[in-house]
Protein backbone atom coordinates (compact mmCIF):
# COMPACT_ATOMS: atom_id res chain seq x y z
CA UNK A 1 0.00 0.00 0.00
CA UNK A 2 2.62 2.48 1.00
CA UNK A 3 4.02 1.90 -2.27
CA UNK A 4 1.52 2.57 -4.15
CA UNK A 5 1.04 5.59 -1.94
CA UNK A 6 4.57 6.47 -3.36
CA UNK A 7 4.03 5.91 -6.90
CA UNK A 8 0.82 8.01 -6.49
CA UNK A 9 2.34 11.17 -5.23
CA UNK A 10 5.06 10.76 -7.10
CA UNK A 11 3.32 10.96 -10.19
CA UNK A 12 1.24 13.27 -9.17
CA UNK A 13 4.32 15.85 -8.44
CA UNK A 14 5.41 15.15 -12.24
CA UNK A 15 2.56 15.99 -13.54
CA UNK A 16 1.75 19.19 -11.43
CA UNK A 17 5.53 19.98 -11.95
CA UNK A 18 4.98 19.50 -15.60
CA UNK A 19 2.03 20.64 -16.35
CA UNK A 20 3.49 23.98 -14.55
CA UNK A 21 6.99 24.12 -17.13
CA UNK A 22 4.81 23.32 -20.17
CA UNK A 23 2.71 26.44 -19.44
CA UNK A 24 5.59 28.83 -18.84
CA UNK A 25 7.33 27.42 -21.99
CA UNK A 26 7.09 27.57 -25.89
CA UNK A 27 5.84 25.04 -27.68
CA UNK A 28 8.99 25.08 -29.44
CA UNK A 29 11.03 24.23 -26.61
CA UNK A 30 8.98 21.19 -25.58
CA UNK A 31 10.68 18.07 -25.40
CA UNK A 32 8.52 15.66 -27.97
CA UNK A 33 5.93 13.36 -26.82
CA UNK A 34 4.03 10.23 -27.66
CA UNK A 35 3.34 8.83 -30.39
CA UNK A 36 6.73 10.66 -32.22
CA UNK A 37 9.10 9.01 -30.14
CA UNK A 38 10.35 11.33 -27.96
CA UNK A 39 10.98 11.28 -23.89
CA UNK A 40 9.81 14.33 -21.83
CA UNK A 41 12.87 15.65 -19.08
CA UNK A 42 12.43 15.02 -16.35
CA UNK A 43 12.27 18.25 -13.73
CA UNK A 44 12.66 16.17 -10.76
CA UNK A 45 16.03 16.67 -9.14
CA UNK A 46 18.75 13.84 -9.38
CA UNK A 47 19.39 11.67 -6.23
CA UNK A 48 23.32 12.27 -5.13
CA UNK A 49 22.93 10.71 -1.62
CA UNK A 50 23.09 7.03 -0.92
CA UNK A 51 21.83 7.16 2.68
CA UNK A 52 22.26 3.54 4.79
CA UNK A 53 20.45 0.70 4.32
CA UNK A 54 20.03 0.83 7.92
CA UNK A 55 18.33 4.54 8.01
CA UNK A 56 15.91 3.55 4.96
CA UNK A 57 14.83 1.15 6.94
CA UNK A 58 13.73 3.29 9.67
CA UNK A 59 12.21 5.86 7.55
CA UNK A 60 10.03 2.60 6.14
CA UNK A 61 9.52 1.68 9.49
CA UNK A 62 8.24 5.26 10.58
CA UNK A 63 6.21 5.60 7.33
CA UNK A 64 4.09 2.52 8.43
CA UNK A 65 3.99 3.69 11.71
CA UNK A 66 2.49 7.01 11.00
CA UNK A 67 0.21 5.33 8.88
CA UNK A 68 -0.75 2.52 11.26
CA UNK A 69 -1.26 5.63 14.04
CA UNK A 70 -3.34 8.20 11.75
CA UNK A 71 -6.07 4.95 11.04
CA UNK A 72 -6.18 5.25 14.97
CA UNK A 73 -9.34 7.37 15.95
CA UNK A 74 -7.70 10.44 17.62
CA UNK A 75 -9.89 10.17 20.48
CA UNK A 76 -7.72 6.78 21.68
CA UNK A 77 -4.31 7.96 19.45
CA UNK A 78 -1.16 8.99 21.88
CA UNK A 79 0.01 12.45 21.11
CA UNK A 80 3.52 10.82 20.16
CA UNK A 81 2.24 8.13 17.89
CA UNK A 82 2.42 10.20 15.05
CA UNK A 83 5.08 12.74 16.36
CA UNK A 84 7.57 10.39 17.24
CA UNK A 85 7.63 8.18 13.52
CA UNK A 86 6.95 11.96 12.09
CA UNK A 87 10.71 12.85 14.08
CA UNK A 88 12.51 10.13 12.49
CA UNK A 89 11.33 10.91 8.93
CA UNK A 90 12.53 14.37 8.77
CA UNK A 91 15.99 14.00 11.04
CA UNK A 92 16.00 11.48 7.86
CA UNK A 93 15.47 14.02 5.32
CA UNK A 94 17.73 16.64 7.08
CA UNK A 95 20.86 14.09 7.09
CA UNK A 96 19.69 13.07 3.31
CA UNK A 97 17.49 15.91 1.48
CA UNK A 98 18.85 14.11 -1.90
CA UNK A 99 18.90 10.70 -1.12
CA UNK A 100 17.58 7.74 -3.41
CA UNK A 101 16.92 4.41 -2.38
CA UNK A 102 14.28 1.75 -2.73
CA UNK A 103 11.30 0.96 -0.63
CA UNK A 104 9.81 -2.62 -1.15
CA UNK A 105 11.66 -3.00 -4.61
CA UNK A 106 10.42 0.77 -5.68
CA UNK A 107 13.14 3.26 -6.58
CA UNK A 108 12.19 6.36 -4.18
CA UNK A 109 13.65 9.55 -2.69
CA UNK A 110 13.61 11.75 -0.06
CA UNK A 111 11.69 13.95 -1.50
CA UNK A 112 8.82 11.27 -2.23
CA UNK A 113 9.37 10.38 0.67
CA UNK A 114 8.49 13.79 2.32
CA UNK A 115 5.61 14.04 -0.05
CA UNK A 116 3.64 10.97 0.88
CA UNK A 117 4.40 11.94 4.88
CA UNK A 118 2.95 15.37 3.93
CA UNK A 119 -0.30 13.53 1.94
CA UNK A 120 -0.45 11.38 5.36
CA UNK A 121 -0.48 14.12 7.56
CA UNK A 122 -2.97 16.76 5.67
CA UNK A 123 -5.95 14.40 7.15
CA UNK A 124 -4.48 12.38 10.37
CA UNK A 125 -2.10 15.40 12.00
CA UNK A 126 -1.98 18.75 10.19
CA UNK A 127 -0.19 20.59 13.10
CA UNK A 128 3.05 18.35 11.88
CA UNK A 129 2.42 19.50 7.74
CA UNK A 130 4.19 22.96 8.69
CA UNK A 131 7.68 20.77 9.59
CA UNK A 132 7.74 18.50 7.06
CA UNK A 133 7.05 21.55 3.84
CA UNK A 134 9.97 23.03 5.63
CA UNK A 135 12.47 20.42 4.00
CA UNK A 136 10.75 20.12 0.85
CA UNK A 137 11.71 22.07 -1.94
CA UNK A 138 10.67 25.35 -2.82
CA UNK A 139 8.76 24.40 -5.57
CA UNK A 140 7.70 21.35 -4.32
CA UNK A 141 5.57 23.05 -1.35
CA UNK A 142 1.65 23.16 -1.16
CA UNK A 143 0.97 27.15 -1.87
CA UNK A 144 -2.16 27.01 0.38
Amino acid sequence: MIAVLVALAFTAAVAELLGTALIHEPASSRPVTGAQGGTALSVLPTPTQSPPQARVDAAHRALHATSRACRQPLATRGSASVRRPVEVMEQFARDYPNGGFTIDDEPATTLSLLVVLRYELQNCEPILVPGVEELLPGQFRDPS
